[in-house]
């Protein structure tokens, strides 16, 4: 279940009970917040809209964060209103298809194929069918509305080159050490510990004579396990002296840990670098997409706000803020 945000559940509460709040009261819920042409949104509306975005964060936000949170909504409510507008003028219509299409997808995507399941996790995101089905409508609306103003940019390579060069202590690699271990059992009490340690440094002594390590291992019962890749910067400072004096392929000395006689084998020291340009350039190219598109329909939106009534009473946000 997601944590709600206790002020945010308070502002909910507070709507629904609106018959019973004094006239003021209302008066303040029912204000209207954002206009665009005849498009609006109240106190309350905004209220609901907050609360139900809330909902679906792990973690929401508190106190200057949450205000930050709600004054990003506004604002990405005043663009819906706007483009909303605009996918009206253009007689954009969904296609009820397609929307029955993105629920099914949902559904699937997370599990909930099951009626009472999804009626549930609708219920907890504080949205019924219909309104959910209403935000894919919007969005698609949104969308098809922006699309048709946006022009489609080419990003070459040698500007996502550019870019890489710019921004490539964005893609520095740590150095790491790659490391297996092995544990190697010993009595409860701990009696047989030399014992078991003078066995281990005997088979390290065959290993570093030619002996296979695979066939010593199963010869001791122990299995040989991958650690992986460890950035040095994460490793404890006593680790990191342990391996210091080791090159590739070495063993660590026996150490008695809680859970037996651990030995470590340095399989490959990795030094610090930067994530290759041909690793990164798919991802440089989406964010460069994306932050081209959305430039363009910023700058779209701003200009149907000269053209629209646009009004935005960030005064009446008082008290809805966490």
């Amino acid at each position: 279940m997601l944590k709600r945000n206790v002020s945010v559940v308070a502002l909910a509460l507070a709507v629904i009970a609106a018959p019973f709040l004094s006239s003021a009261e209302r008066e303040v819920l029912e204000a209207i917040l954002i206009r665009v042409n005849d498009r609006i949104v109240t106190v309350s509306e905004f209220g609901v809209r907050l609360d139900q975005e809330l909902r679906q964060l792990p973690d929401p936000p508190q106190g200057k964060e949450l205000v930050s949170f709600r004054d990003g909504l506004l604002e990405n409510l005043v663009n819906e209103l706007i483009l909303m507008e605009r996918a009206e003028e253009k007689n954009i219509i969904p296609d009820e298809e397609a929307l029955d299409d993105a629920i099914a997808g949902l559904r699937e995507e997370n599990d909930l194929q099951d009626d009472d399941l999804f009626e549930a996790a609708l219920e907890e995101s504080g949205m019924t069918e219909e309104s959910l089905r209403d935000r894919y409508r919007k969005s698609f609306m949104i969308q098809r509305a922006a699309q048709g103003e946006v022009q489609a940019t080419e990003i070459t390579q040698e500007e996502l080159k550019t870019i890489y060069e710019r921004d490539r202590e964005n893609y520095a690699v740590p150095a790491k050490v790659e490391l297996q271990q092995m544990i190697f059992p010993v009595a409860s009490d701990g009696s047989d510990t030399e014992a078991v340690v003078g066995r281990v440094l005997a088979m390290l002594e065959r290993v570093e004579g030619g002996a296979d390590l695979q066939a010593e291992v199963i010869l001791a019962g122990v299995e040989l396990q991958e650690l992986g890749a460890i950035p040095l910067q994460d490793l404890r400072p006593e680790l990191v002296a342990l391996l210091d004096p080791l090159g590739d392929g070495d063993f660590s000395q026996p150490a008695v840990t809680a859970g037996g006689i651990q030995v470590l084998r340095l399989v490959q020291r990795i030094p610090a670098g930067h994530r290759p340009f041909e690793e990164v350039e798919g991802e440089i190219r989406r964010r460069e997409t994306e932050r081209v598109f959305y430039d363009q329909r910023s700058g779209f939106i701003d200009r149907l706000k000269e053209k629209y009534l646009v009004e935005i009473h960030t005064e009446r946000l008082e008290g809805v803020d966490g």
